[in-house]
């Protein structure tokens, strides 16, 4: 009896920490949004936006394969090239036919109003991709998380529609929903979604978690019908800076998620213009700025962990993986990203590991292997 308390005693003390850590390579000057994937062999794909500047027209998709054995990262390859389009958002997922699907934005500069979604599909994992072809061409059409398929075998595309009216306030969640493999999609709203955007679902279906663009809390919708239909995103306890988060179901069926700690205080780098927009005065002709309307300009760090075992109800902190608040690169001639750890993801791979990748500084993606 004494051992089985003493190995009892061991897990409950068990804390999350890093393994190792990895520097994704990367040809770019700035690099974001990245997404992370394990193949059937365990190794990974991590997908990214790189060019000079988020919303130029030389920013294009990214790809790099993670040698599991060696533990190295290859060179990365140029997924998407549109001279007349800034290319971002990209994420990556598995169908239910076992294709690599590689989905991302495609806008016209900075101009969000403009993006639709287009798709690059593998039949090999990931070794050769087939071309580009546009799958959602509905204009302001956002993605940010990774498509689930639920119990059903339906593919669920959570996305949002952008809309610089009230400097993107108003933007609202959905869900494309294809019941036959993606050859036909139906749009589903999420009601009262109005400023909860980059929505995650669980792989479960049952509960979704969104960005905020009011930058207060991180949002939470349920759905009792496979992700058909979902209830009113609420606040949770966690805090949200309208930046991007992520949200993994583990293998015991606790959720992880992957946040910046942080929301609007009233500080002097809060605004409703967003740090890519370069026209400012252009901007605020274009829009109407009201207490609803998004705020801008809240620090991205630090990068927390935390973790739930009642779906996302009550939550724990497990881990801070970065907090300087005053690493700038060299490349951030501005200071418009100081101390920024932004656009996470996460993943549980088959040995129980935890991966996380995330913008460091915007100079490249950082991946790290965690322990639970």
């Amino acid at each position: 009896m004494l051992s089985i308390f003493y190995i009892l005693e061991i897990k409950q003390d068990r804390k999350m920490k890093i393994i190792s850590s990895h520097k994704i390579p990367t040809p770019c000057t700035s690099n974001h949004a990245s997404n992370l994937l394990e193949l059937e062999d365990g190794n990974l794909l991590c997908t990214w936006f790189g060019g000079s500047m988020e919303g130029s027209s030389d920013v294009s998709i990214y790809l790099s394969r993670f040698d599991s054995s060696s533990e190295t990262w290859s060179p990365a390859e140029k997924m998407s090239d549109d001279p007349t389009r800034s290319e971002q958002n990209p994420v990556i997922f598995t169908s239910p036919g076992k294709e690599l699907w590689l989905l991302y934005t495609a806008q016209l500069k900075t101009d969000q109003g403009t993006a639709i979604v287009r798709r690059r599909r593998s039949r090999d994992g990931g070794k050769t991709w087939e071309g580009i072809e546009d799958l959602f061409t509905g204009e302001g059409t956002f993605i940010r998380q990774t498509p689930v398929v639920n119990s059903r075998g339906y593919i669920l595309v959570p996305i949002w529609h952008s809309n610089i009216k009230n400097a993107f306030g108003d933007d609202t969640s959905l869900v494309m929903v294809s019941r036959d493999g993606g050859s036909s999609w139906e749009t589903i709203e999420v009601p009262e979604s109005n400023g909860c955007v980059h929505m995650n679902i669980l792989s479960n279906c049952r509960a979704a978690f969104y960005r905020s663009r009011r930058s207060d809390r991180i949002y939470r919708s349920v759905s009792d019908d496979d992700g058909l239909s979902w209830s009113k995103p609420e606040a949770t306890e966690l805090p949200n800076n309208n930046a991007s988060i992520q949200a993994r179901l583990l293998s015991d069926d606790r959720i992880l998620i992957i946040y910046n700690e942080n929301s609007a205080r009233g500080r002097k780098s809060e605004s409703s213009i967003p740090p890519w927009i370069q026209d400012k005065e252009d901007f605020l002709r274009q829009c109407r700025i009201t207490e609803k309307s998004a705020v801008w300009g809240v620090p991205r760090n630090p990068l927390v962990i935390s973790s739930s075992d009642d779906l996302g109800l009550n939550w724990k902190k497990e881990l801070v993986v970065e907090s300087d608040p005053n690493l700038r690169s060299e490349h951030d001639h501005k200071g418009s990203f100081i101390g920024d750890y932004s656009y996470p993801s996460v993943i549980q791979g088959r040995d129980g590991r935890i991966h996380i990748s995330y913008s460091y500084l915007r100079d490249y993606i950082q991946h790290r292997i965690l322990s639970l």
